[in-house]
């Protein structure tokens, strides 16, 4: 039987949960189809693989909360190393971030980060990723996506259900107004935790030891 890893059971399964659940209590009819008093191994089977898909779907919300969010911010945060936004890196690191992009992963950078494309810059921060990642240095970097993922998909299942709370029965007007509440603070948590991962991963490659990243004998 397949495993989840951490960031499908943050970032799908979990929100993927908060929809199916929140969904059983606003509709009588899915109540009784998810919710039993006698549950079995196979309902619960059932239920994870509901979970996933649900977790799926949410993740298309997500991707569109991610793109308007981050745009109001001038792009997300590994993208800010490149335009100067923001404080994730001192500038002593910044410098030394350029000067190693270029020696650990022989890249042909011009004088300034400001001067890559937001398209070239993404394909090398998933060179820094894989470069961190061989020498096993990149479980806080995957904690930090996880719960950025997990945030996320809080913020989209919520948000989903607040618009289910209004379709079902205006009655229910305070529920979707408590759940635009914490996806609120979920957002928030999203915001924070991008920036923490932007930073880690940033921090783990300055760490690394260029005799490692060079190759034997050289």
């Amino acid at each position: 039987m397949r495993t989840f890893d951490f960031y499908e059971f943050a970032g799908v399964i979990a929100p993927g949960t908060v929809v199916l659940w929140g969904a059983a209590l606003l509709q009588p009819k899915f109540r009784t189809l998810l919710i039993s008093k006698d549950l079995t191994v196979g309902g619960l089977g059932l239920f994870v693989i509901l979970a996933y898909v649900a977790g799926q779907l949410v993740q298309a919300v997500g991707n569109g909360v991610e793109t308007v969010w981050w745009r109001l911010w001038g792009g997300m945060p590994t993208d800010w190393i490149r335009t100067g936004r923001g404080s994730l890196l001192s500038e002593p690191q910044a410098k030394a971030l350029h000067e190693h992009l270029g020696s650990r992963l022989k890249l042909q950078l011009p004088a300034s980060m400001r001067e890559i494309s937001a398209k070239a810059w993404m394909g090398v921060t998933r060179q820094v990723y894989a470069a961190v990642a061989a020498q096993g240095r990149a479980g806080r970097i995957d904690t930090f996506n996880g719960n950025y993922g997990l945030n996320r998909g809080i913020v989209s299942s919520l948000l989903v259900l607040s618009a289910l709370a209004i379709v079902s029965h205006c009655a229910y007007w305070r529920q979707a107004l408590l759940c635009l509440a914490i996806a609120a603070v979920a957002l928030s948590r999203m915001h924070r935790f991008g920036k923490h991962y932007a930073r880690e991963l940033f921090i783990q490659f300055l760490q690394l030891p260029d005799q490692h990243l060079s190759g034997p004998g050289k």
